[in-house]
């Protein structure tokens, strides 16, 4: 994959999409858009680094929401996490997460089994998807990430490295420029 760049691995398929039609009064619209935002699209923008992520586990009847850096690896969206973060003992203990991501003129929502990354050849790929997306120089520790900086509120380095693998993806637009659509992965 090239840096910044779109890019699903080998062997992935293209998601299902299934256009989810404007209903109720003030939600129509006389616009006539694209239709469904088409997954390539859609990966080339999450490649671009410029978007906001928060994860949210539940735990308990309570929902845990905090903002983070996760990078579309081309399978599954990676992010690094403190060990003693109270996101990772939630993730640890749910094995699923929810993701949301701004990216712009659209919102997406990703839901799916999030597990820790562990082996060498993982966490290489998680490095490898932290510097091609946000430009964060990450190198493997033993069975975590180090890096030379981090943000202010994460504690400092080493983190854990997680992949959310998305089930199902909403991505809701914030204009009129297409449709929300529904991605399933199978």
């Amino acid at each position: 994959m090239s840096p910044r760049g779109g890019g699903r691995l080998p062997g992935m398929t293209t998601p299902h999409a299934q256009v989810l039609r404007r209903r109720g009064r003030g939600t129509e619209t006389d616009v006539v858009n694209d239709g469904a935002f088409g997954w390539a699209d859609v990966e080339v923008r999450l490649r671009a680094g410029e978007s906001a992520s928060w994860l949210s586990v539940a735990s308990g009847g309570a929902v845990h929401c905090r903002p983070l850096f996760a990078a579309w690896s081309g399978e599954a969206f990676v992010f690094a996490s403190k060990a003693s973060a109270l996101k990772t003992r939630l993730l640890a203990a749910a094995g699923r997460g929810s993701l949301a991501v701004d990216l712009g003129d659209a919102h997406l929502v990703a839901e799916g089994p999030a597990r820790r990354w562990t082996s060498r050849a993982d966490l290489e790929r998680a490095s490898r998807a932290l510097r091609e997306v946000f430009d964060w120089p990450t190198e493997v520790a033993g069975d975590e990430l180090d890096a030379p900086y981090a943000a202010p509120t994460s504690g400092g380095p080493p983190f854990q490295a997680w992949a959310l693998t998305p089930e199902t993806v909403l991505v809701l637009p914030t204009d009129d420029g297409a449709e929300p659509t529904r991605f399933t992965f199978a």
